[in-house]
């Protein structure tokens, strides 16, 4: 195995049709036919808020992130000179107006109280530069990242075998014990998967986000479009990205993680009512008007072929590979909470594959992704009778 390379998997197209074709059937399921429920995601289904921030990438010193590079890799001096990290999205010092959605990371809309993953996908405005092939806009930049570090299925081929219990059980209730036969079957990503749901964050303003999976920085000049997923494919340099909740106020300093009083998860469960809490926490946080959260953007760098690319189970240790702090994300005092804002949270379209062609998402997941987001998304669209548009600020 090398570094900041990605490897097929065995039969990768062909697991590609056979997901796509489940994608399809599942959406249909859920949505199709007399169906009046407008039609949501089919993983992350529920919404929590659609918010808007400021990133502001900063100057950053190349030359100090590429010695600690050298500390920690067997980079040889040819290759580190190969890595070119002021291109992109971190071409140069700049503001950027984001949107972004909080969401839960079931496959339905469930309460709060129960174990799941948060995310927090980002939606950068106004990033110019040559566009992947896959792009559903012409000059957004998407970031997907989560509340955990890892994804907790390792190939395109798991993943498959897991989403065809998850839609046999929606079609029949008895079915529901296929998902537990799977897990079963499968107890290392059980075992990941309720590591995942174990955290109830106090407040999604200020919990620390993942992308799990992994991005290229850079392109080299014989890259070909149609080999990834076919064959090996060799990158200048692979990162991961990552929010990480700071104060406010210099020198913004890392804040601890808090949890949702155990108490007050108790009181949800046994209430017996609907329970929104994230939503709600967001709308109340953000009314206040001097309201203000921050997160350090950062970036990860592979530097050992142990941290694989393409099994995003395996974390990527920071002790051997420290984020690099490029930007910071910001959050002020604003509405989140009314039908129109609603509805705008629904409709937005996210994809690791939108963006620009020098950040290519990369690994098997990655790879999955980029076929079944937009899918997703045109049915959806489809069905809400929305005529899509790319957001602006």
């Amino acid at each position: 195995m090398k570094l900041f390379t990605e490897y097929p998997e065995k039969d990768e197209l062909k697991s590609y049709d056979l997901m796509s074709e489940l994608v399809k059937k599942n959406m249909e399921n859920l949505y199709g036919g007399e169906n009046k429920q407008p039609a949501k995601r089919d993983t992350h289904a529920k919404t929590h808020a659609a918010v808007q921030g400021i990133l502001e990438i900063f100057y950053f010193d190349e030359a100090a992130i590429k010695e600690e590079l050298k500390k920690r890799t067997s980079l040889t001096e040819a290759q580190l000179s190969a890595i070119s990290l002021k291109q992109g999205l971190f071409a140069k010092p700049k503001q950027y107006p984001v949107w972004l959605r909080f969401a839960n990371g079931a496959f339905s809309v469930k309460n709060d109280y129960e174990g799941d993953t948060r995310s927090m996908a980002v939606k950068i405005i106004g990033v110019e530069g040559e566009r992947l092939p896959q792009s559903h806009e012409l000059k957004t930049q998407d970031i997907i990242v989560h509340n955990t570090e890892f994804f907790f299925v390792r190939t395109i081929k798991d993943f498959y075998g897991f989403f065809l219990a998850v839609y046999r059980a929606g079609l029949f209730p008895l079915f529901k014990l296929l998902v537990l036969l799977w897990l079963k079957l499968h107890p290392y990503e059980s075992n990941l998967l309720q590591t995942s749901f174990k955290r109830f964050p106090k407040s999604l303003l200020t919990e620390r986000y993942w992308s799990a999976s992994a991005y290229s920085v850079g392109l080299k000049p014989d890259f070909d479009l149609s080999q990834p997923g076919r064959v090996p494919v060799e990158y200048p340099a692979v990162i991961k990205f990552g929010f990480t909740p700071v104060s406010t106020q210099a020198p913004h300093q890392q804040l601890p993680l808090e949890s949702r009083p155990e108490s007050e998860l108790k009181g949800a469960k046994a209430s017996g009512s609907e329970d929104n809490y994230y939503r709600e926490d967001l709308t109340q946080a953000l009314a206040k008007p001097d309201a203000e959260y921050c997160w350090d953007f950062q970036i990860q760098f592979q530097t050992s072929p142990e941290m694989s690319i393409d099994d995003t189970t395996i974390t990527w240790n920071e002790e051997e590979s420290p984020f690099f702090t490029v930007g910071r994300l910001t959050v002020k005092h604003q509405n989140v909470h009314s039908p129109k804002e609603d509805d705008f949270g629904e409709n937005l379209s996210f994809s690791p594959g939108n963006g620009l062609a020098v950040h290519r998402p990369v690994g098997a997941i990655n790879r999955l992704r980029n076929i079944v987001y937009p899918i997703v998304a045109n049915y959806r669209h489809k069905k809400r009778g929305v005529e899509y548009q790319e957001p602006t600020a």
